[in-house]
């Protein structure tokens, strides 16, 4: 497994969750380190070097320009993609010209990833569902890097929709804000036609109402990079994650699934290594092209394998 962005905090997460896992890992550094690999997605080359050594490239690196991307889809390969770049970085590729040799996996993670795939076993529950909600709860104690956050997801407009939701403790019932309007939840094909309205929860009260009230007098869009800008925290932490997912038929709750996990990076790392584990042992040979994560999984496949990383699926789910 070649990890692009390595030297990250999450990148060092999930070589180490892919070694524990058996992989053997190559790890990527923009700037020349012992034990890493040099791999500057600004000089191409550098990424030819070592592409072909990979069985699965795993690539944390938001890169506008998807050259990793592009370069696996014209020359084979598989590479799983958990920057959670914007949603239409997949619409992208998907027009690159010519017929795709390799299988790029967009959009995967745990939030987005493992979230679509909640979404999907919902919407197959309940096809009658107008619209799917979900709530990504996060914490300012949780792992970071120094390019981590994406203030994108809430200054992109100036005010967001608010709702109440009944988050499984320690959470309780909460006032949400929408986030990433933009990118529909990260969901693919399964979302067409359907309302997708994504929410943000912060573990710490006193951020949230903080939150909510910058965005109730419409100056959240004014907010500078540097307001998202947390202190890295670079160690694996435990704080808890109530990822909520449920579906809705004209506002009504028709069902819903909670991922309950600790640590949001680590359990990143844990659900990416099972995936790419999942995807590199098919018995079928994957198509080639850009998908997105409930295209190729399912939840049930996954979920005993979350279940041993300390990542529990609670709620309605079909069999």
């Amino acid at each position: 497994m070649l990890v692009l962005g390595g030297h990250g905090v999450l990148g060092t997460m999930i070589a180490g969750a892919a070694q524990a896992a058996g992989w053997t890992t190559i790890r990527s550094s923009r700037r020349p380190h012992a034990g890493f690999c040099h791999v500057d997605l600004a000089e191409p080359q550098t990424l030819e070097k070592v592409i072909d050594e990979a069985d699965v490239i795993v690539s944390t690196v938001p890169d506008e320009q998807l050259v990793a991307e592009r370069m696996v889809l014209d020359r084979g390969g598989l590479l799983i993609n958990v920057s959670a770049i914007a949603a239409s970085a997949a619409a992208r590729l998907s027009r690159e010209p010519g017929p795709p040799r390799g299988t790029v996996l967009m959009n995967a993670g745990i939030a987005p990833g493992v979230t679509n795939l909640l979404a999907a076993d919902l919407l197959a529950r309940h096809p009658e569902a107008d619209e799917v909600e979900m709530v990504f709860t996060i914490s300012v104690k949780g792992s970071t890097g120094p390019a981590g956050g994406h203030p994108d997801w809430l200054t992109a407009t100036k005010r967001h929709r608010t709702t109440v939701v009944d988050l499984p403790e320690p959470f309780g019932r909460r006032r949400c804000l929408g986030i990433a309007e933009q990118h529909n939840g990260w969901l693919g094909p399964i979302a067409a036609g359907k309302t997708v309205r994504t929410y943000l929860c912060m573990t710490e009260r006193r951020m949230q109402r903080a939150l909510l009230t910058v965005n109730a007098a419409g100056l959240i869009g004014r907010l500078p990079r540097s307001a998202f800008t947390a202190t890295p925290v670079p160690e694996a932490t435990a704080e808890p994650i109530r990822h909520w997912v449920a579906v809705r038929q004209r506002g009504t709750l028709l069902a819903a699934s909670t991922l309950r996990c600790r640590g949001d990076y680590q359990s990143a790392a844990a659900a990416t290594v099972l995936s790419a584990g999942q995807l590199a042992g098919h018995h079928d040979p994957l198509p080639a092209g850009v998908l997105v994560p409930e295209e190729v999984l399912t939840i049930g496949e996954l979920e005993p394998g979350l279940a041993e990383a300390g990542i529990a699926v609670a709620g309605e789910r079909s069999s």
